[in-house]
């Protein structure tokens, strides 16, 4: 009775919360290299597939193939058969897989051209879909019309411009406990992140604003009544546009290139205050120390599309020292993140994903 009860009170699966939101296109975003999203991926892929749900699969390259920096810039991952997936030609698959081409698409990356297949014959195999956002979008719209399922994607967060709202319904963030120094100071940088992630949309005359500014390329300044008051080029440095903005004394001030450090920390300095917009959570590219005062100190920063975060996945493995308990870690990012479900996929699926998944439907 005591089992049932523990398992009741942690409540639901990752995959049923991903079925329960209502997204079709799942972004599985790494917080750092190796957070651990081939794992998560390959655990949701078995999950939904045991439920007899369709999947489709594909995954934003986590570098160029020019790019020595990323040894395995490809995601591999075994998938049942009746799985779909939008994958490069020129990529690498096991023996036994087999797949039957549905249709190409327009798109090419640096391992040949995109198209979208059914697996035939389950296997594992290399993933790599296209290597732009806008390419992303299209395909990933395609391949739910196809699939007519649950459309899982993954990628790192240096190009997580996939995980835009634009693009995808929903994400997953997965966070390691190497994401900083100590277990303890990567559940603390999840709270950071996950406030980004959290951002408010701004309202309906900021919204039109943006959309203008994003058309012209430049910043603008919109006053109370939703005017814009002003607009400064695209090629203003940092220190003399904060300059501007502090001269002019907008309510907002519309991004349509993102947030950074460069135009935020001399903003932070003054005493001047407003409401920044940007498109979405991953164009915001601050550090947490100038967020923080920022907004501690009245300024605002909102969202012209806000970002629907399914759920945390944790990872204890720590690539580059010590590995955290795997409990332990997860109750660290939870106690963080009160608000928001975090889940352990080893620990939920009772260690299966620790296991090969090679024919994990023929089990």
């Amino acid at each position: 009775m005591l089992r049932a009860k523990e398992q009741a009170a942690a409540g639901p699966k990752l995959f049923e919360r991903v079925l329960e939101s209502g997204c079709r296109r799942i972004a599985i975003l790494g917080l750092h290299a190796r957070a651990g999203t081939r794992t998560v991926l390959a655990t949701l892929i078995r999950e939904l597939h045991e439920q007899d749900k369709t999947v489709a699969v594909t995954s934003f390259p986590r570098s160029n193939l020019a790019d020595v920096t990323l040894p395995e810039p490809t995601t591999r991952v075994a998938l049942p058969a009746g799985a779909w997936l939008a994958n490069s030609a020129e990529t690498g698959r096991g023996e036994a897989v087999e797949l039957e081409l549905s249709e190409e698409t327009r798109f090419e990356g640096s391992r040949g051209p995109i198209g979208i297949s059914r697996v035939t014959q389950g296997g594992e195999l290399e993933i790599y879909g296209p290597e732009d956002a806008g390419e992303m979008r299209d395909v990933l719209s395609r391949l739910a019309d196809v699939a007519d399922g649950t459309v899982l994607v993954d990628g790192g967060w240096g190009r997580r411009a996939f995980a835009s709202p634009s693009v995808t319904d929903g994400v997953v963030l997965v966070v390691g406990a190497g994401y900083s120094p100590t277990p303890e100071r990567s559940a603390a940088a999840v709270r950071y992140l996950l406030d980004v992630f959290s951002l408010p949309e701004t309202t309906h005359e900021a919204r039109l604003a943006w959309e203008n500014a994003a058309h012209k390329n430049q910043i603008v300044l919109v006053d109370e009544s939703g005017e814009p008051t002003a607009s400064l080029p695209p090629s203003l440095a940092p220190g003399p546009a904060a300059d501007a903005i502090v001269e002019q004394a907008p309510r907002w001030v519309v991004l349509p290139s993102g947030l950074n450090d460069e135009l935020l920390a001399p903003l932070v300095r003054t005493e001047f205050r407003c409401t920044l917009v940007v498109r979405d959570a991953t164009r915001v590219n601050g550090a947490p120390v100038y967020l923080r005062a920022w907004t501690k100190a009245g300024g605002g920063v909102e969202v012209v599309d806000a970002t629907r975060v399914i759920g945390v996945a944790t990872n204890p493995v720590n690539a580059t020292g010590p590995d955290a308990d795997g409990r332990a870690f997860h109750r660290m990012v939870s106690e963080q993140l009160p608000d928001v479900p975090v889940h352990d996929v080893v620990l939920e699926s009772s260690g299966k994903a620790r296991r090969p998944v090679w024919k994990f439907w023929e089990r």
